[in-house]
């Protein structure tokens, strides 16, 4: 891998890895209004390319050490008007409250902290013992191997819906080991965080396809390739989306747009849609498979993993990533809302 550097807006670089499927990838960072003092992506830009470089070049006990300061600070200002983190938590607390039960907000908000920095753990842990090490932290069961197993062999391969959960990416690595699979992944944005994206992908010995900027027909085709060679083909599927090729659904009683090309590669190769969740509790992981579903119809299938992935979300919101998402938290505060309204109604 290139020695990390920051890239100047506006360049292309084409970046060559053996974890990449089609061997290299090209990568262009565009011009865009520099980003706000305390934005996600400002925080990103920062943050990856300072902890690659403290897990390449310093002690593991040295390379955590600048992280636990941060996780306290957002311990600290749990109850700032400012934190959209515990906004997003107090809302699935309310939204998990039309169930008859509900989390406790500071709870979710500390476990979600405390899965976060278990996170990082493990990508350290990977990075600094390799992937036997990180791999007995990830449970997934026999039985559910098995019974994908056998959805393969029948169908002549699956697609894998998952969400963006904190234990995703090293839940790939447990997933890999139990099939053939290929990840399909949207790239970072620049080419320096791709790098660290590869850096890691490597060590976890992965196949990604990775699809930003790239040519849809190509990146189809090579999905159509791997599901007739009886692969698992894994995707992150709950990305707002915004583009003519979204698919409406209903979430959390509200239409929302999720892309809707996976459920179209898996009716036109008629293989199964399976959805997934990564259930996090520090820095272990469980990995659990929902119903599957073979159909032709688009709409049906990007809302069966919408459900399982509301379900989910609700009964476990601190393993879901997307709480911190600028996208989703207004989806969930609308929800919160509407939901708090009708109670309130109901009770008068």
């Amino acid at each position: 891998m290139k020695q990390l550097t920051q890239d100047p807006p506006g360049r292309t670089e084409v970046l060559h890895s053996p974890a990449l499927y089609l061997g290299s990838v090209s990568v262009s960072e565009k011009r865009r209004r520099p980003p706000g003092l305390l934005s996600g992506t400002r925080l990103k830009n920062l943050a990856f390319p300072t902890l690659h470089w403290l897990v390449r070049h310093t002690p593991g006990w040295f390379a955590m050490q600048p992280v636990r300061p941060v996780i306290w600070f957002l311990r600290r200002h749990y109850a700032a008007k400012s934190n959209r983190l515990r906004a997003a938590c107090e809302a699935v607390c309310t939204l998990r409250g039309k169930f008859g039960e509900s989390h406790v907000t500071r709870d979710v908000y500390n476990r979600y902290l405390d899965n976060a920095l278990g996170v990082i753990d493990n990508f350290f842990t990977l990075y600094r013992e390799g992937s036997e090490a990180v791999l007995p932290r990830i449970a997934l069961e026999s039985d559910d191997i098995a019974s994908v197993q056998r959805l393969i062999e029948r169908h002549g391969g699956a697609v894998l819906a998952v969400p963006h959960n904190l234990g995703s990416a090293l839940s790939a690595l447990r997933v890999a080991h139990s099939f053939d699979m290929l990840l399909v992944a949207k790239n970072p944005p620049t080419p320096s965080r791709t790098r660290i994206a590869l850096d890691f992908y490597e060590r976890m010995k992965l196949s990604v396809l990775m699809v930003r900027g790239g040519n849809p027909f190509a990146l189809a085709r090579a999905m159509f390739t791997e599901l007739g060679r009886g692969k698992l083909v894994a995707a992150t599927l709950d990305n707002l989306d915004r583009t003519g090729n979204s698919v409406t659904v209903a979430m959390f009683g509200q239409q929302v747009a999720l892309a809707g090309w996976a459920a179209r590669i898996a009716a036109r190769a008629q293989v199964p849609i399976v959805p997934a969740w990564f259930s996090s509790t520090g820095n272990r992981v469980q990995v659990k498979f929902g119903e599957p579903l073979l159909t032709g119809d688009i709409q049906a299938a990007v809302q069966h993993y919408a459900d399982f992935f509301e379900e989910q979300i609700l009964a476990d919101p601190a393993s879901w990533a997307y709480l911190a998402d600028k996208h989703w938290q207004p989806v969930l505060a609308r929800a919160a809302h509407r939901d708090a309204t009708r109670r309130q109604a109901g009770s008068s």
